[in-house]
């Protein structure tokens, strides 16, 4: 059976011969989204992830593939911190979500490793028995090792692109973010300008509880301490980069258009 880290390159190749490398971009490893309220400790997944598709994420990254917005035939790979807020939102199929432990992170059954909706939880998880399709938070169909999903995923898309080509079709102006993973992440549309965040960067993570207006978020760090407690103090918040982070304080006269006010780990305003 062919590598399948050749067979990617194969597919890339064929994309820009048809001209339509536009569709194909790449999320950074490290890009930053924050946990919920439900799993603020993040997700144990390392036991679901097999040798093969750690190989591919290791040479080939993590692919963002679409030809419009809301592509449900494209697939956004999740970097690691995305995969690991989403996890805990697939159920087995009799409908069991994981439980989330005090001061742990949350075993998980799936690896939802690769969405077509980030909105709905569809797309595909991986678990100790293979790739699982998953729709609307459940797995519902077992599809085989993940290189013969992949593979078969490849033949499908060099078929759909064959009928592409022959369209030619027009690159529209949400395609590099065709399930809003960039939209959803904490930095952003791309980090790729930006430093590689440290280890202590990334031992901090923000917590975000979607309802009312602003939304709630607190920080907790690697050793399961909030440094922030949940609140409605900040309208917005970036990740922290070198102990600072960009926040809009939710005070008088501020919006989400800002001013930017920087942070420390424990919530005080640094001077500028």
């Amino acid at each position: 059976m062919k590598e399948i880290v050749s067979r990617w390159r194969e597919f890339e190749a064929a994309l820009a011969a048809q001209g339509l490398g536009w569709a194909l971009a790449y999320a950074p490893a490290d890009l930053r989204e924050a946990r919920t309220p439900d799993h603020p400790y993040g997700a144990r997944l390392d036991h679901l992830l097999p040798a093969d598709y750690r190989r591919f994420v290791a040479e080939v990254g993590y692919p963002v593939l679409g030809f419009s917005y809301y592509d449900r035939e494209g697939i956004s790979f999740l970097p690691p911190e995305p995969m690991a807020v989403l996890s805990p939102m697939v159920a087995d199929p009799d409908g069991e979500f994981p439980k989330s432990i005090e001061d742990e992170p949350t075993t998980c059954r799936y690896a939802f490793f690769a969405g077509q909706d980030l909105s709905d939880i569809c797309g595909y998880a991986l678990a100790e028995d293979g790739v699982w399709q998953i729709e609307d938070s459940g797995a519902v169909m077992r599809l085989g090792s993940f290189t013969k999903w992949l593979l078969d995923f490849l033949a499908a898309q060099e078929a759909r692109i064959a009928g592409l080509a022959a369209q030619e079709v027009a690159e529209p102006d949400k395609a590099a973010d065709p399930h809003r993973l960039f939209d959803y992440s904490l930095s952003g549309h791309t980090d790729g300008d930006q430093p590689p965040y440290s280890p202590a960067d990334l031992e901090l993570s923000w917590v975000e509880q979607q309802s009312g207006d602003p939304y709630s978020y607190g920080l907790i760090d690697a050793e399961w301490r909030w440094r922030i407690p949940m609140g409605k103090r900040f309208i917005s918040v970036r990740p922290f980069r070198d102990g600072t982070a960009e926040v809009i304080l939710n005070v008088e006269g501020n919006s989400y258009d800002g001013p930017w006010t920087r942070i420390d780990i424990d919530g005080r305003t640094v001077d500028a």
